[in-house]
């Protein structure tokens, strides 16, 4: 058992052997304009969970702007499609929506990727929001 003394010391020494930086929420991307473009690095994909049940996000980290969640099935599949790994350098551009009748609508997407291999996540640019 430690005391309170050296519960004390192996945080100071926690701290003090890495260099820490604040994490951000990141914010939903909702391009409005057919065109309408995000780039950064791919940072891989997660579930969330909202007023319809269960729906994924991909996140993207853009230098010089922070961390943002983007939806849409179609995206989901293209990225799927990509097979690429976090690090990777990616451009999402919204192209509107897709009438599918019965008052129902899908976003539409097209993804590009970068050739070549992904930055290794030690290297990737600090993103800053």
């Amino acid at each position: 058992m430690f005391t309170f003394a050296e519960k004390k010391t192996a945080q100071e020494q926690l701290l003090a052997r890495f260099k820490w930086r604040k994490v951000e929420v990141p914010r939903s991307w909702r391009p409005k304009r057919s065109g309408a473009s995000l780039v950064g690095f791919y940072a891989g994909r997660t579930t969330k969970h909202g007023a319809f049940g269960q729906y994924d996000v991909i996140l993207v980290l853009v230098p010089g702007d922070g961390a943002y969640m983007v939806s849409g099935t179609k995206l989901i599949q293209l990225v799927d499609a990509a097979m690429i790994d976090t690090g990777h350098p990616i451009q999402i551009v919204y192209m509107g929506e897709k009438d599918l009748g019965d008052d129902k609508r899908m976003k539409e997407f097209e993804v590009h990727v970068a050739e070549g291999d992904p930055l290794d996540t030690g290297t990737m640019p600090e993103i800053r929001s």
